[in-house]
């Protein structure tokens, strides 16, 4: 069996945590469509979510994500850090991976991070996404 190797060990610089109603971005989604995805979600996150049935659950987990990141760089969702600024891509097996855009990176510089975390978990009701900023 090949070792597993985890992300970058060192201190915890930020963390946060977002749970978000998938109905409230179903409803987004409905209302304001292509404006909203562009607005909040990379070309890279839309492909990946627009791929479900259903791909409610995973807009709201990667919104949840979005301000999960935002709070654990102290931050939110403004002058430093973009709703695009985060993306939450698929890693080689599937785990969610945060990618920074420069506006993020340049962030996580100043903190003197090396590393974004994220864990998602949804259901057909919440979303909830949790952010560590590591060292």
């Amino acid at each position: 069996m090949d070792a597993i190797s985890l992300p970058c060990k060192g201190p915890v610089l930020g963390i946060g945590v977002d749970i978000v109603s998938v109905k409230r971005i179903r409803d987004l989604i409905d209302r304001q469509g292509d404006r909203f995805l562009h607005r909040v979600y990379t070309k890279a996150e839309r492909e990946y979510c627009l791929k479900y049935k259903d791909p409610g659950e995973r807009f709201a987990a990667r919104f949840a994500a979005k301000e999960a990141v935002a709070k654990a760089f102290t931050t939110g969702i403004g002058e430093h850090l973009t709703w695009t600024s985060v993306s939450v891509v698929p890693g080689e097996r599937g785990e969610p991976l945060v990618e920074l855009d420069e506006k993020g990176r340049h962030l996580l510089h100043q903190v003197r991070g090396k590393y974004v975390a994220i864990s998602l978990s949804h259901t057909d009701e919440t979303a909830i996404a949790f952010a560590t900023i590591l060292g």
